[in-house]
């Protein structure tokens, strides 16, 4: 290892728990590296071992397969050295800084939430902040954004994270792990990463993502919910293979996004 990398090892910040969230934002970072450089996992792993100075064998490389198809729960040991060794990437664009840039598009900089005497928000849209379950129903009638049938809400789509502490604005990552919305829910199959932004034109609750693979756009059309459950339609662009296809887009689909518990997140 130079001069250079030892250096920056040594900037790097250290953890060494890692929640659900941390976990899928270290995993879309490991992907998308992959992904930028043309390189497989054991690539991955030998410079892992190199930026950090460890030996490859303390970096097994089906731990770091089953960690990037997201097989199981790996330990936060294993992920401690990965997590450093994304720490050193360049950034490839902060959400933070996209979700901050389209809500002043939109002018929504300018709002404000009150507070209580502790200094905490007062406003529901800053209680969106957190993790959630997303469930997919196709539907063949007309959506309806106002209305909610929770029991309609039963196929297994994804899970994500909104982050911010902003009345109007928040970052958004995605990770989906039912694309094709089969039943039964596949244990293991093609999972999708996505990153974006989350605003507030209240009621409406509006996101906007990309495919940290195929850089193509998604966006949700929600709104609130008694309990935090937002409700509402998403689509995407269409990874064309055939030239002949017609619409570039899918169909949109009903979701549910149902709020998971710190504990259950944990």
């Amino acid at each position: 290892m130079n001069d250079a990398q030892a250096a920056t090892r040594k900037r790097a910040a250290r953890k060494t728990q890692f929640n659900l969230a941390d976990r899928e934002r270290l995993r879309a970072a490991l992907r998308s590296y992959m992904q930028q450089n043309r390189i497989g996992v054991p690539a991955l792993q030998l410079r892992i071992a190199d930026a950090t100075d460890r030996p490859p064998d303390l970096l097994p490389l089906k731990t770091l397969q089953r960690f990037l198809a997201d097989c199981g729960r790996t330990n936060d040991a294993f992920l401690q050295p990965c997590f450093q060794f994304a720490q050193t990437l360049p950034a490839a664009g902060k959400t933070e800084d996209f979700a901050r840039e389209l809500a002043g598009f939109f002018g929504l900089q300018a709002l404000h939430c009150p507070t209580d005497e502790g200094g905490t928000s007062k406003s529901a849209p800053v209680r969106l902040s957190g993790r959630y379950r997303v469930s997919a129903k196709r539907r063949e009638r007309k959506v309806r954004v106002f209305e909610s049938d929770e029991t309609e809400y039963t196929l297994g789509y994804s899970t994500c994270a909104v982050e911010g502490d902003d009345p109007a604005r928040f970052s958004f990552r995605e990770e989906v792990f039912n694309p094709g919305m089969v039943d039964p829910v596949p244990a293991n199959g093609t999972r999708h990463s996505f990153e974006g932004a989350l605003l507030i034109f209240d009621p409406l609750v509006f996101v906007v993502a990309k495919n940290l693979l195929t850089r193509l756009p998604r966006a949700y059309w929600l709104r609130e919910f008694e309990g935090g459950t937002l409700m509402g339609y998403g689509m995407e662009a269409a990874f064309l293979h055939e030239l002949e296809i017609a619409r570039p887009y899918s169909d949109p689909v009903d979701f549910s996004f149902e709020r998971i518990d710190e504990e259950e997140a944990s």
